[in-house]
Formats: structure tokens, sequence, C-alpha cells
């Protein structure tokens, strides 16, 4: 019943200013190579690799050691699949220049996507000895910190340097909020949030974030209010936005409106074996155990190997209907479809054990506890299970 979500950090493209210097009065002024420059930004960010690299070409033509001009080079070599002439603007560029911040930080997005992680960090290290500021390189270090090393704390302090520089940045503020979750600070990690959500309030997946993290506080009533929001802000909403909603509703204790949510989600989208099963629970959860036979059914007629539903009819048989002998049935085919899932074995382990199989009994739930051999849960079917009979 569980259901997480992920989300992805966006990185934005740094424009580089050429350095001033005295220029003889028959050259171009020099606000035409940052003009140039622009340019090929520009054209890059439409897709216009060739001519982005015509423009690149011009400024390089008029100084050799334009480091920009070299950056955006090896970057459009990169892009194209060629990493001998990636390297080479690059390596030019650093014979110029070990002074740049901007190209540490480059040259080490471009050793990211080859997966040279450590190199990759050292050159983000030194693009922040040299400009401590820098955002790019703050970010990038702080993706690294967190995806790699699972260091929320360093990422923390890098994302809010970043947003130092750039205080609305949304891709900055999600990462903060994500390396704040990560970390722990679940309540922090709404304001960066609400941040986003004032400054672009038709954005859908702050709601989202915000919606989770409220659930993970248990705190029903706000994670609904943001789930719906997502809902209603959503042109086309997806079965799973559905289902969350649902899912809050009834984790809350709201089963009316978790069935009619449910319900909703598969009218538009379609019935669904895991929809049914967790409609299925609702009614469980209520004490409607006819109406819960019902949709477990339902579930196990869409999709015969489904295990969940056949876990939760053994239950209604063993405890409600006390019938072991068709519990078992349901128990073990539980079990045949999912046999690593250590729920299941104790639920198997459990019917045993009303049927006064002991051996059989002790088996499955130490095959579970092979499995998850820190359950207390699974620990304590086998006191049962082992008391003098």
């Amino acid at each position: 019943m569980k259901i997480y979500l992920l989300i992805l950090v966006l990185i934005t493209v740094a424009l580089y200013s050429a350095p001033a210097s005295a220029a003889p009065i028959t050259s171009i002024p020099l606000n035409s190579d940052k003009l140039l420059l622009s340019d090929a930004v520009e054209k890059w960010n439409k897709g216009d690799i060739e001519s982005s690299r015509q423009q690149y070409l011009k400024l390089l033509g008029r100084d050799p050691k334009n480091v920009n001009a070299l950056i955006g080079l090896a970057q459009i070599e990169d892009n194209l699949g060629n990493s001998k002439a990636a390297d080479a603007y690059f390596l030019t560029a650093f014979e110029h220049t070990d002074n740049s911040a901007e190209l540490y930080t480059a040259h080490g997005r471009y050793l990211l996507k080859q997966k040279r992680i450590d190199e990759a960090v050292s050159d983000f290290e030194r693009a922040l000895s040299i400009n401590p500021a820098l955002p790019e390189a703050n970010v990038e270090l702080a993706v690294i910190k967190l995806s790699r090393f699972g260091d929320a704390a360093a990422a923390i302090t890098l994302y809010k340097k970043a947003l130092e520089t750039k205080p609305q940045e949304v891709s900055y503020l999600y990462g903060l909020s994500l390396a704040l979750a990560r970390s722990g600070n679940l309540k922090q990690a709404i304001e960066p949030l609400n941040k986003i959500i004032h400054a672009a309030p038709t954005l859908v997946l702050p709601y989202k974030l915000k919606g989770h993290y409220h659930r993970k506080l248990h705190q029903y009533a706000e994670a609904i209010t943001n789930f719906t929001f997502a809902v209603h802000k959503n042109a086309n909403p997806s079965a799973m936005d559905y289902i969350t909603l649902a899912d809050v509703y009834a984790e809350s204790g709201n089963s009316k409106n978790a069935i009619s949510t449910y319900r909703q989600a598969m009218e538009q989208y379609g019935e669904n074996e895991v929809v049914y099963t967790k409609l299925a629970y609702v009614y469980h959860m209520a004490g409607d155990f006819e109406q819960a036979e019902v949709y477990y059914r339902k579930a196990m007629s869409i999709n015969a190997t489904y295990s969940e539903p056949y876990n939760n009819m053994a239950y209604i048989e063993l405890m409600h209907k006390k019938n072991p002998q068709e519990a078992l049935k349901f128990a073990k085919d539980a079990v045949r479809y999912s046999p690593k899932n250590t729920n299941y074995l104790d639920t198997l382990g459990t019917v045993y054990l009303h049927l006064n199989e002991y051996k059989l009994a002790k088996n499955t739930v130490n095959k579970a506890l092979e499995l998850s051999p820190d359950s207390e849960e699974l620990k304590q079917t086998l006191r049962r299970i082992e008391q003098p009979q």
C-alpha cells in the first residue's frame, strides 16, 4: 500500500562575460563580443547547435584565449558525442587559465556525464575555492553529495549558498526541499515549497511534495488539502494522483471520501486490481467484510497472480469467518505469487498455527526471519508458535 514519489533537479546554463581589456580603435567594440556570446548561448538553448558553434568560433577567432568560447565549443562537442574534441577544447582552456570557476564547473559537468564522479567532485570543489558564491558549482556538488553519498547536511549548506545568489531559482528550491526531507527535517522542507508556490502558483509538483511531507508527519488535513490542490491544478491528473489522495483519506479514517475517490480513479482510468484491493481494504478496516470480499475477488479476477488480495482474504477467512482451511488456500496463493514477502509468510505461519501445524508454522516464520531478521512482528509470531501447547 506504500506509494512514494521520486523527484529530479534541473540545472540552468550559465552565461559568462568576456573580460574587459583595451582594444585598438579599429577593432570591433568589446560589447560585440558579449553579443556574440549571448547569441551563441541563445542558439544553443534553442537547439541550433551549428549556429551556436559558428558564433563561438567567431569569438575564438578574435581571441584564441577566450575561455568562454572554449567552454562553449567543448560543451557542443560533448553534446555531439565528440569527446576527443571536447577534451581538446577543455585542455586549451586550462592552458590559458587555472583560475576560472566557470571552467572548472563546466569541466566537472563533463566528467559527470562520463561517470567520473570523484574527478567531477574535485573540479566543483576547485570552482568553489575560486568563487564560493558560484551557484551552479554549489548545486552540482549538492546533487552529488545527496544522491551519491547521502550527505544531506552538506547538500543543504550548498543549496542555501546557491540560493543566496539566485533566491528565486525554482530548481534550487526543489533541491533544498529534497535535501531537508532526506535529513528528516520535513517541517523545514515545506518552506522552500511555499516559496515556489508563492512565485509560481500554477505548478503542481510543490503541492504533491507538500502533501507527501504532511502525510509522513501524519498531518492528514494538510496532506489532503495539498493533494486536492494537485488534482485540481493539473489539467490531466493521473490515476496515481487520485489514488494517492484516496490513500490519505483512508489513512485519516475518512472511509467515505476514500471509497468515492478510489471509484473516481477507476471511472476515469479503468478497473485495476491494485485499486480494487485498496477499495476492499477500506471496507475491510471498516468491518464490512462482505463488501471487502467482493472487491478482493474482483481484484483477483482482473489479475489472478496479484498476491495482496489473497493475503487479505486469508485473514478474513481466518479471523472473521473462522475457517482456517479456506484461509490456508488463500495464504498459500499469496506466498506462491510473492514468495519473498515476509508479511505473507507471517500470514501463512499464523494460519498453520491455528491449524495446529506447529512445525510448518515454525518453518514458515523462520523462513520469513531469514529475509527480515529484525522484524519484531515475526519474532512475536514465532514466540506464539513456540509457546507450550
